[in-house]
């Protein structure tokens, strides 16, 4: 469940009592749920699609286990807020480990996904990757990092993330034809 946003135009952090997990950040939704609820502009809509085509390369490449955190001003109502559409999604991807294959193939046709810049060329994305079978204390110390960096937007105000699983193709499908549909 997505939450609605808060006095602060933010996801709130918790809802309700933060020792609850299904009530705390980040918040667990899938892309058809999550195009639901931020579809509501074009810009948006533009890059919801960059978000979903993404995230069909990562299934192409074969990157199917993991999840990623979702944040940045697209999952604020920055158009409240600024007067303006969001630029791009904020996304980090944490996935366990890659073949030696899939890393040859992300080299040769996916630099996306480890070039921030061409991510955010080529799918309106701010993303960057963890390998979160890498090392432990490497996994603490970015996730700790990530963590701070999306649990407060840039007025300082504390807010809450979305979490949405890899490896859901049939979901994305639905979730893109959701999107052709809309008219606005």
């Amino acid at each position: 469940m997505i939450p609605n946003f808060d006095h602060n135009h933010v996801i709130p952090p918790h809802i309700g009592n933060p020792t609850i997990s299904s009530e705390l950040s980040p918040y667990i939704c899938d892309t058809l749920e999550f195009c639901k609820k931020f579809a509501t502009s074009k810009e948006r809509i533009v890059i919801l699609k960059g978000f979903l085509a993404f995230r069909k390369k990562l299934n192409i490449i074969g990157i199917i286990d993991g999840f990623q955190w979702l944040d940045g001003s697209f999952t604020e109502n920055i158009e409240a807020r600024e007067k303006r559409p969001p630029n791009d999604l904020d996304l980090v991807t944490f996935y366990k480990g890659l073949t030696k294959d899939i890393a040859d193939e992300i080299n040769k046709n996916f630099i996306d996904f480890i070039d921030f810049n061409l991510s955010k060329k080529n799918y309106y994305l701010d993303h960057y990757p963890v390998d979160y079978g890498y090392e432990p204390n490497t996994t603490v110390e970015l996730t700790r990092y990530w963590l701070q960096l999306f649990s407060h937007n840039r007025l300082a105000v504390w807010k809450g993330i979305l979490r949405v699983e890899l490896n859901t193709p049939n979901i994305d499908e639905e979730a893109e034809k959701f999107l052709d549909n809309i008219k606005l």
